[in-house]
């Protein structure tokens, strides 16, 4: 199914495209805080974010990958990204997503992770969410909880490069 076009009360969510790419590398995917825990590394250069969009431009007609960048409907910055993609070994969809450092704080993740899985629960019928956080990203905690997901474990992930490690806090999101 295409990745669709959503919105909440602030946020237009729709799939990211290469014209995108200058807006992205400045303003999130080369800001090394943004990037901090993120699985993938922070962008050295725009072509990093350009090889990334086409993979995003690749997947818009996928059924198992959803990725939406989060536009704010008062001014129509681009200031974010989010995705479901479903993991065959967890027999679910992960939920990921990551914003501007300027706008973190403002319940404008909240509100995006809620139209996305919205959208995994009304039109995919999902019933099983997972997601994780990087033990110090306290501000990603923070989301999940807020979104309904609840801790389940302990565990580790590594970056896509293997250059970072991290101990993280695993949750699910069970719908009846």
């Amino acid at each position: 199914m295409k990745t669709p076009i959503l919105e909440s009360k602030r946020i237009i969510l729709r799939p990211l495209s290469l014209n995108d790419a200058e807006h992205i590398f400045k303003s999130w995917t080369s800001d090394p805080e943004v990037a901090k825990f993120m699985i993938w590394d922070q962008h050295k250069s725009i072509n990093d974010t350009i090889e990334w969009l086409k993979l995003e431009e690749q997947n818009i007609e996928s059924e198992h990958h959803y990725t939406w960048g989060f536009v704010l409907k008062e001014t129509g910055e681009l200031f974010g990204s989010g995705a479901i993609c479903l993991k065959n070994e967890l027999e679910c969809y992960e939920l990921g997503y990551n914003i501007m450092k300027k706008y973190w704080g403002k319940g404008l993740t909240t509100e995006a992770g809620r139209v996305i899985l919205d959208y995994g629960i009304n039109t995919l019928g999902e019933k099983k969410f997972f997601c994780r956080h990087a033990v110090d990203n306290i501000g990603s905690k923070k989301v999940m909880i807020k979104l309904g997901f609840k801790y389940f474990s302990d565990s580790s992930y590594t970056s896509f490069s293997g250059q970072k490690h991290f101990l993280s806090k695993d949750y699910y999101l069970w719908v009846d």
